[in-house]
């Protein structure tokens, strides 16, 4: 059965696998054994704070195929941005210059270095095995940290942000860092996104210039993908765009790729999704299929499956549901419709 939960410790053999698979463009993922040795170390961590309210935490949630006892996905959530390191994006503004000498007036785009999205949350490390991208397991897998979200509320912040992977071609040459983070850095795109994600971001306030970039003195290959996702990532802007997240011209200061953002109350699996109380195991249940998703902070799991509700939101679960689960009768679960 294929199910969502919480990351463990013996799980870093498996989470390294997919770090390979996801690099590069991954910054939250890098393919270094250390960085996520620490990233589960975080999260687990995380889990046994006794929160009241959005600070330092990561959560990071592992798909697993129990049947074949594999790792096959990822995603996770930081729960305020800006608490450990600085948070930057670049913000697309348009500037307008005039000359009465020539009767002229130009408009021209320009990037202004921004740290916008600090205090926000962030979902990320958003990563699917490609075997397994069939059969609800991306919705699965992405949605069920928004009813993570959901069930913790107190955890989270108002708004969320999502920072997409930007275009790279096969060689895994970004046209929009050759353009721009190349000449600061001297370094190349995957080295310079490994950095990050293993030493943290003070070097991009160290190096970056902070005076605007005009983006019509950029090459035309990079202006062409400001704001656009990886193809392989074309799928997760849909689902954000699904769940209600908008883009506002900010974009991700290594590859260009769009940030998104939405309010957390508004989330479309948030304000679809209910809560009810497992009274009995399922006999027979409609043909709908939903995420349903049980436990505390520290066993917080979920996994797609039929269910039966009556009209005061009392539920049964199908047996492969609740061992999944390891769900029992009296025990709350939130659900949405797949």
């Amino acid at each position: 059965m294929i199910i969502v939960r919480q990351v463990r410790e013996d799980d870093i053999d498996g989470l390294l696998r997919l770090a390979k698979a996801a690099y590069p463009g991954m910054t939250t993922l890098p393919p270094d054994l250390p960085t996520l040795s620490k990233k589960i170390a975080k999260a687990m961590a995380s889990l046994s704070e006794n929160v009241t309210g959005p600070g330092r935490e990561n959560y990071l949630l592992v798909m697993e195929d129990t049947d074949a006892r594999r790792l096959v996905g990822t995603a996770g959530i930081i729960a305020r941005l800006g608490e450990d390191d600085r948070f930057y994006s670049y913000k697309l503004n348009k500037v307008t210059h005039s000359s009465q000498a020539l009767n002229k007036k130009v408009t021209v785009e320009t990037l202004n270095l921004s740290n916008h999205f600090e205090g926000f949350a962030e979902v990320a490390t958003l990563f699917l095995d490609e075997s397994y991208r069939r059969s609800g397991n991306g919705k699965l897998l992405s949605r069920s940290r928004y009813l993570f979200m959901a069930e913790f509320r107190e955890r989270f912040p108002a708004q969320v942000m999502a920072d997409l992977r930007g275009y790279f071609d096969e060689q895994g040459r970004s046209p929009f860092w050759e353009a721009i983070g190349k000449h600061f850095f001297d370094m190349d795109f995957s080295s310079a996104d490994l950095f990050g994600a293993v030493n943290g971001n003070q070097f991009i306030a160290d190096l970056m210039p902070t005076q605007p970039i005009y983006v019509n003195l950029l090459s035309p290959e990079a202006q062409q993908v400001i704001g656009r996702p990886n193809d392989q990532g074309k799928a997760a802007l849909a689902m954000l765009e699904k769940e209600g997240f908008q883009w506002r011209g900010q974009i991700d200061i290594f590859d260009g790729a769009p940030s998104v953002d939405t309010f957390i109350d508004q989330l479309a699996t948030i304000t679809a999704s209910a809560v009810g109380t497992i009274v009995g195991q399922a006999v027979k249940c409609d043909s709908k299929q939903y995420i349903v998703s049980g436990g505390n902070v520290a066993s917080f799991s979920a996994c797609i499956s039929s269910l039966s509700i009556d009209n005061d939101n009392n539920i049964l679960l199908p047996a492969q549901t609740l061992s999944a689960l390891n769900l029992s009768i009296d025990d709350v679960v939130r659900y949405a419709e797949l």
